[in-house]
């Protein structure tokens, strides 16, 4: 998928273009990479029984949740990277934001989904209607990329924190943009996160000690 990505951008896009086309890129892909590939890890460790025999070990929700936000952040780095080599090598860009912005993606991702899937237990029941409107609403700044719509309606969805980062790897933005990006991504990684412990130690049943 990757490497699909890559050349799609390679041959449909030029280096001019290069940061709008992977931050949409991003925005759109690492979905798959971690929320839904995430959420579909618990759902077969549920099916097998894994989750159920991990209730009498030590592990706690926070070290079972945190073991996924980690591989699978790191998964998305290295699909990321493998997209700009294919794509788009060469063209100048300042790594630092790109990285933190694909990194706050990532987490931000594997929260939503560790906490969406929590309470299913089967596909089906997760991705209709909840991960489809939910996947698709964190999935609309995109469109910020395109110049489509106002402004004020991106800047409302966690997402546009993470684009924005990722955006001025390529780009310059406005302090308050900086700013924003920053504020907004560490908000909402703290609320995902909360919110994803919570939802385990409801319907998963953990250790919380």
């Amino acid at each position: 998928m990757a490497v699909a990505l890559g050349l799609a951008g390679r041959f449909l896009f030029g280096p001019a273009h290069a940061g709008r086309v992977l931050a949409a890129f991003y925005l759109l892909g690492l979905g798959g990479t971690t929320y839904i590939f995430g959420a579909s890890l618990v759902l077969l460790e549920k099916s097998e029984g894994t989750l159920q025999a991990l209730r009498s070990t030590p592990l706690r929700s926070r070290d079972y949740i945190g073991s996924k936000v980690i591989t699978l952040t790191a998964f998305a780095l290295l699909e990321s990277a493998i997209v700009y080599g294919v794509g788009f090598y060469g063209v100048p860009l300042d790594p630092l934001p790109l990285v933190l912005g694909i990194t706050t993606l990532g987490v931000l991702y594997t929260f939503v989904g560790m906490g969406q899937v929590a309470s299913h237990v089967s596909v089906t029941s997760f991705l209709m209607p909840g991960a489809l409107l939910v996947g698709g609403v964190l999935q609309l700044p995109f469109l910020y990329v395109l110049d489509v719509g106002p402004d004020l309606l991106w800047y409302l969805i966690p997402t546009q924190g993470p684009l924005l980062l990722m955006l001025g790897a390529f780009e310059p933005l406005e302090t308050w943009q900086w700013g924003y990006a920053v504020a907004m991504s560490l908000i909402a990684i703290g609320v995902a996160g909360w919110w994803s412990r919570r939802r385990f130690a409801r319907f998963v049943a953990l250790q919380e000690g």
